[in-house]
């Protein structure tokens, strides 16, 4: 890595990395004014936590805590029917309260969108030691429209990856000063990915690689204070997170509801005194922990195989992997809102790991070698998974922020002429132009469903995930699997 450029530098280009981000994410936040994919499940459990109820999820309890939180602190919907939809699972457009603010559940993952943006011109930053390369290789995220219809919505990926991209730098500062507390911020970080999605966990696959001179040397001694000082990171972060799970959770799950009757087979009979009583124990929190892994494993055992919106790992690396979220014509015009990667970016990220392929890249940088170590092994976890249940292209984000970081890493090893590089963010940027419709629900010229860059049309929609497990039609809000 170079020197770092002049700090003003460095805050002038943050500054307008997240005055971009702010924008792109938070313009027109409440559109459209309906549940959009996974939206379908994050309501209904936004408002189980706001009744303080307990619930369990397909997922870790952290990001959908976050959601809720957003939309607690917007108080746009402080005066919602919580009960009536946080009685299902997964709830339509047609059953949301009159008047809802779609803009509230949705507020803190816009906040975090943006923060993702700014951590990964900071990475940039540091992987470059360039302000105008950062800036250029910023483009990659802020030119994104998977990236940024995700950011724009009560999704998951926002907080997952703003918490990678933290960790991503602590391991660049470990490998440049190796410091401790390096170690614990990583630790801290991962756990934080892991307890939004547990894919993130994955990522361990880098400890060896920045643990590599004290395996070398067999110093054990710097070894273990270093893997005790990650753990206590990840212990932490668990800690911090469970606590404030089991203190939102004072009420059991409603009996009346489907939901509650579902999420009652998981919830340990002992748990009745933290209910009667308001305290909990150590043991309370780790029987809790148990059942919310309980309840992650019965949800995988029973998630589809595929549906028409489902895609495979090696597909991703060709920028393939469309996902048709909405379609609207109710006002005269197509609006339409899906999860449309941008080809340029995604081939930049598949590039950046073929250059490690180059002789002697590994040998010459320890984070190439741990970046591609993070990449492979989050790839072999998704190969695996692709065999056990239905995934997304989304699923694909981790890996392709590590091929990003990768790619930054032979701009600034090789080097890149100014007319190469400045093609190559036009081309980022217009793939984003073309898509950006489609990411934030505006009216989507006929032309560019023809041109076969996005299904544009309701007809084209596949099942929802409720409908795939009845055998039903499915209806014009599409609902994925979590």
């Amino acid at each position: 890595m170079r020197p770092a450029p002049p700090l003003h530098h460095a805050a002038l280009l943050l500054a307008l990395v997240a005055l971009v981000a702010g924008w792109l994410c938070f313009n027109r936040l409440g559109e459209p004014q309906a549940p959009v994919w996974d939206e379908a499940y994050y309501l209904t459990s936004t408002a189980r936590y706001h009744q303080h109820r307990t619930q369990y999820s397909t997922h870790p309890p952290l990001g959908t805590m976050l959601i809720a939180a957003g939309d607690k602190a917007s108080g746009r919907n402080a005066g919602a029917d919580w009960q009536a939809i946080g009685a299902t699972k997964k709830i339509e457009a047609a059953a949301m309260p009159r008047g809802f603010d779609y803009a509230g559940p949705r507020l803190a993952p816009a906040l975090f969108g943006t923060l993702a943006a700014v951590l990964f011109a900071a990475l940039m930053l540091q992987l470059t030691g360039s302000a105008p390369a950062a800036l250029l290789l910023s483009l990659l995220v802020l030119g994104d429209t998977a990236l940024l219809v995700q950011f724009r919505s009560a999704q998951l990926d926002p907080f997952q990856l703003s918490f990678v991209l933290a960790a991503l730098l602590a391991a660049a500062a470990i490998l440049r000063g190796q410091r401790l507390g390096g170690y614990v911020l990583f630790g801290l970080f991962i756990a934080l990915a892991a307890l939004v999605r547990a894919n993130a966990l994955v990522l361990g696959a880098m400890v060896p690689v920045l643990l590599w001179p004290w395996l070398k040397a067999r110093d054990w001694r710097a070894v273990a204070a270093r893997c005790l000082a990650g753990a206590a990171g990840g212990l932490l972060a668990a800690v911090l997170v469970l606590g404030a799970w089991m203190n939102l959770s004072t009420y059991p799950p409603d009996p009346t509801t489907p939901a509650g009757q579902q999420d009652q087979t998981f919830d340990p009979p002992d748990r009745v005194h933290v209910y009667q009583t308001g305290d909990w124990s150590l043991s309370d929190a780790l029987n809790a922990a148990g059942s919310i892994r309980a309840y992650m494993a019965h949800d995988l055992a029973i998630t589809p195989p595929s549906d028409a919106n489902g895609s495979h790992p090696w597909q991703w690396l060709l920028g393939q992997g469309v996902i048709l979220y909405r379609a609207d014509r109710s006002e005269g015009r197509l609006r339409s809102i899906g999860l449309v990667p941008n080809l340029a970016a995604w081939l930049i990220s598949l590039g950046g790991v073929l250059t490690c392929l180059l002789p002697r890249r590994l040998r010459e940088s320890p984070l190439r070698t741990a970046l591609l170590a993070g990449w492979l092994a989050n790839m072999a976890a998704l190969q695996w998974l692709d065999s056990q249940r239905v995934l997304y292209s989304y699923h694909y984000f981790i890996p392709l922020l590590l091929g990003h970081a990768l790619a930054a890493l032979e701009w600034q090893h090789h080097g890149l002429p100014r007319r190469p590089a400045l093609v190559l963010g036009a081309l980022v940027v217009g793939f984003g132009l073309l898509a950006w419709p489609l990411a934030t629900f505006r009216p989507v010229p006929d032309w560019l469903c023809q041109a076969g860059l996005a299904r544009c049309d309701s007809s084209l929609q596949p099942r929802t995930a409720s409908a795939i497990r009845s055998g039903t039609a499915g209806s014009s809000i599409v609902g994925g699997m979590p």
